[in-house]
């Protein structure tokens, strides 16, 4: 009886021993499957791929800084790259949402860590270029910006002593501005006064610049400046109200920047001023809700806006350098003019198709072009200076 004991004992031992090691293989084999890289170019908003670097799936990857997806600049750049990606067969990894450096940089860093192989943004000061630049040439990591002018000297010649800075594109406000300020001459406009932007501001320092050296050029006289107060309706309201009042005679106003409720709060005054419709002509950079009306009004007589292509660009020649194929050992540097528009046909048409995450406006054979060897600053200018209404027109087949 005793030795039968024995045998139970030992059969029993057996049978967990051989239990306990059928469950460490199935937890070995389950560990192995937790972090899996789905190498797809979308994501979703706000959310990151951290599952492994490039070499996982074979793709490049490239880390996507981007201020938002859900207005109309934001959304046709998200839906633009996304489709590139796809066509380029390369995978984005999207961080949404951040507005100042050291958000920029936590995002770089992590994209970087992530196993990103380039990093795209817009900075959202000068400092932002230098930060982000310097981790990515700590890492070896390519990167490319757009929509800013790098306007500190010292900031600037470090940025380009960078060999992983593959493009930086900026906004030729000066240029547009004169061009707005020609628009009114042509029309009889002598007398203006201006809104001018944030002195403080590179960009906004071009454009308050593109409009003096224009008005000077073309004959036009500045009667009074007044400097624009972004998101606060009630202060421009007020600007252009004492334009109206103090000086009868102005024909015409500049104003550096129409969004953030200024261009409607121009309106407002205009409307109650009781002006005969069209009696002041505006020009203002940038479109604002309500510019249809305005131009249909006769007070809006030149407009601009259209700042996607440059994203896209930035963006390719990122790629381009990402893949190997760079041909300099510098950064290229390149800029874009929006589109002017000055009249109420061409408002319907940039209103309808520019901006619009629904329309591509490049097509595949293009972006692909445009991801290759031999490839030098001037072929990606050239698309850059191919950006007109034409070209919209002709892109959506009008």
């Amino acid at each position: 009886m005793k030795r039968n004991s024995q045998k139970l004992r030992k059969l029993m031992a057996l049978v967990m021993a051989t239990v306990l090691c059928l469950f460490t293989v199935a937890g070995c084999g389950d560990s192995g499957n937790k972090d899996t890289n789905q190498g797809s170019s979308e994501k979703t908003p706000g959310t990151e791929n951290t599952g492994g670097d490039s070499s996982s799936s074979g793709k490049k990857k490239i880390g996507m800084i981007w201020y938002g997806n859900t207005d109309a600049m934001g959304g046709t750049f998200y839906a633009w790259a996304n489709h590139a990606a796809e066509v380029l067969d390369i995978e984005l990894v999207w961080k949404l949402g951040s507005y100042t450096t050291a958000d920029e940089l936590t995002d770089c860093e992590n994209l970087i860590s992530a196993g990103c192989d380039g990093i795209y943004f817009i900075p959202m000061d000068t400092a932002a270029n230098l930060q982000l630049g310097n981790a990515c040439q700590d890492a070896g990591v390519y990167w490319s910006m757009s929509n800013r002018q790098i306007a500190d000297p010292d900031i600037l010649a470090t940025c380009e002593a960078n060999p992983y800075f593959a493009a930086r594109i900026y906004d030729n406000s000066y240029d547009i501005c004169k061009e707005m300020v020609k628009v009114l001459a042509d029309q009889g406009i002598t007398k203006v006064c201006m809104l001018s932007g944030d002195p403080t501001d590179a960009m906004m320092m071009d454009r308050n610049k593109g409009f003096e050296d224009g008005c000077k050029e073309y004959g036009v006289e500045i009667l009074a400046t007044s400097q624009l107060v972004s998101g606060d309706a009630s202060a421009n309201v007020d600007s252009a109200n004492n334009f109206l009042t103090l000086y009868p005679n102005m024909e015409g106003m500049l104003v550096a920047s129409g969004t953030a409720g200024v261009g409607e709060a121009i309106m407002t005054a205009l409307n109650a001023s009781g002006r005969e419709k069209g009696s002041v002509k505006v020009a203002a950079f940038d479109t604002f809700e309500g510019n249809q009306q305005a131009f249909e009004d006769g007070w809006l007589a030149a407009s601009c806006g259209g700042y996607t292509t440059e994203c896209l660009v930035s963006f390719l020649a990122l790629v381009n350098a990402v893949e190997g194929n760079a041909t300099n050992d510098k950064v290229m540097e390149m800029s874009l003019s929006p589109l002017l528009i000055t009249s109420a046909e061409d408002m319907e048409i940039f209103s309808q198709y520019v901006d619009n995450p629904e329309v591509q406006l490049y097509s595949d054979d293009l972006i692909k072009s445009l991801v290759a060897p031999g490839l030098t600053v001037e072929d990606y200018q050239k698309v850059l200076d191919n950006w007109s209404m034409d070209y919209v027109k002709e892109a959506v087949g009008i």
